[in-house]
C-alpha cells in the first residue's frame, strides 16, 4: 500500500508551503529578531517540523525521487497562498503549469510505486557524517564572502544528505525514540546547515535563480544517490515513464520558480511599497 505514504508526502509539501507564508507574514509584520517570538513565525516553524516527520514517514516505503519531487511541488503551495494573503498576481500560464507539474507528480509516483529501503552499505552513516562535517565547514568559512549561487548549491547538498539520511531512518515503533537514530541527527544538522546557506543565498541573490538552484539539486542528488545506495527503482518497464515524468514536474518546478508569488516576502514587500505609493499619490 503507497497511498499512505504518498498522503504523507503530500501533507509535507503542504505543510511546507503553507509555513512560508506564515513566516512571510510574520516578517512583514515585525522587523528584526522580533520575528522569532512573533506567533505567526511560531506556527510556521510547528508547521515545518510536523512536514518534516511527514516527510519521514513517507521515504520510509516511497523512493527519494519521488518525495522529493513531491516536496518541491510546496512551491504550488506558496504561491497559491500568496495570493490570498499578499494579493499576489497570478498569471493563469502559471494554473496550467501547476496541472502539469501534478501530472508528472502523479505518473512519477505510479512509475516507482512502493519501495522500502534496502539497507545502507557499511559505512554510510560515517561517509554522511564526513560530508555534513565538510559542508557545514564550507558554508561557516563562506558564509560572509562567498557567492549567492555557492551558498545554494551548498544548501542543495545539505538538503541532499539530509534527504538521503532520512530515507535510511528504520523509524522506531515510538516517535519518541527518534532522538536515539543517529540518521535522526545527520537530518537536523544537515536541515540546520541547508536553510542557513539558502537563506544567505536569497540575501544576495534573486529568489527565483537560488530557488531553481537549490531544488534541481534537492530532487536530482538524491534520487540518483537513492538508486545506488538503497536500490530505488521504477517498476519494470516503467524507467523511461519515471524519467520522463521527474523532467516534467521539474522543468514545470523550475518554471514557478520564477513567477510571481513565488517569494512570498517579495510579494509582500512589492504589496507594501504599492500601498505606500498610493498614500502618497
Amino acid at each position: 500500500m503507497m497511498a499512505p505514504y504518498l498522503v504523507a508526502a503530500i501533507a509535507a509539501s503542504v505543510g511546507y508551503g503553507s509555513a512560508s507564508v506564515l513566516e512571510a507574514l510574520a516578517a512583514r509584520r515585525v522587523g528584526g529578531s522580533r520575528i522569532f517570538t512573533h506567533p505567526l513565525y511560531l506556527a510556521g516553524l510547528a508547521l515545518d517540523a510536523l512536514s518534516w516527520l511527514a516527510s519521514l514517514i513517507a521515504l520510509q516505503a516511497l523512493t527519494l525521487f519521488t518525495v522529493q519531487a513531491v516536496l518541491s511541488s510546496s512551491l504550488i503551495v506558496t504561491i497559491l497562498l500568496s495570493r490570498w494573503a499578499f494579493a499576489a498576481r497570478l498569471r493563469a500560464s502559471a494554473l496550467w503549469v501547476m496541472g502539469l507539474m501534478v501530472l508528472g507528480l502523479v505518473f512519477l509516483a505510479w512509475s516507482t510505486g512502493p519501495q522500502p529501503a534496502a539497507a545502507p552499505p557499511l559505512g554510510f552513516i560515517w561517509a554522511m557524517v564526513i560530508a555534513s562535517l565538510a559542508l557545514g565547514a564550507t558554508v561557516a568559512a563562506g558564509y560572509r564572502k562567498s557567492s549567492p549561487i555557492l551558498m545554494s548549491i551548498m544548501g542543495g547538498l545539505a538538503a541532499s544528505i539530509a534527504a538521503l539520511a532520512a530515507r535510511g531512518i528504520q523509524l522506531p515503533d515510538s516517535l519518541w525514540a527518534i532522538p536515539r537514530e543517529p540518521m535522526a541527527w545527520l537530518v537536523l544538522g544537515n536541515g540546520v546547515i541547508a536553510i542557513l546557506a539558502y537563506t544567505r543565498a536569497l540575501e544576495g541573490g534573486d529568489v527565483g535563480p537560488m530557488t531553481a538552484v537549490f531544488t534541481a539539486i534537492e530532487v536530482v542528488v538524491p534520487g540518483i544517490a537513492g538508486m545506488m545506495v538503497f536500490g530505488d527503482a521504477a517498476r519494470p518497464g516503467w524507467e523511461g515513464c519515471k524519467f520522463a515524468a521527474l523532467a516534467l514536474s521539474m522543468g514545470c518546478g523550475l518554471w514557478l520558480a520564477f513567477q510571481p508569488g513565488a517569494d512570498p516576502n517579495a510579494v509582500g514587500k512589492q504589496k507594501a511599497k504599492d500601498l505606500r505609493g498610493a498614500a502618497g499619490a
